[in-house]
């Protein structure tokens, strides 16, 4: 009997532990950003430049200069971009993401 009082008091203190926190929405409920990261004086791809969106959500770009970055929640957001001996970068989106959206970023950076 001990042993089934201690099972259901595991489970109700689990139960109650999941409901606490932020909630995570369903995945219908996110945006998508992708794009490249460029140098501005050519055009040139910059590899190894991080890209975050709404300081949370990060991507390394691939050789090509190409970055993709998934579940952003949707509304008003913020991007930055780096890489070395570059000028980092931050602007805020034209306009709020929206649910299911899958919006083209191109960013240009400058040398140091």
């Amino acid at each position: 009997m001990k042993v089934v009082r201690t099972a259901v008091a595991l489970l109700v203190a689990g139960f109650a532990l999941m409901s606490c926190g932020p909630q995570v929405p369903p995945a219908g409920n996110y945006a998508s950003v992708n794009g490249v990261v460029v140098d501005a004086s050519n055009n040139a791809p910059i590899a190894g430049a991080t890209v975050t969106i709404n300081v949370v959500s990060t991507a390394t770009t691939d050789t090509n200069g190409n970055f993709r970055i998934t579940t952003i929640p949707s509304g008003p957001w913020q991007y930055t971009a780096q890489a070395a001996n570059y000028q980092v970068k931050t602007d805020t989106g034209q306009s709020p993401l929206m649910a299911g959206e899958q919006r083209y970023l191109a960013i240009q950076l400058s040398h140091t």
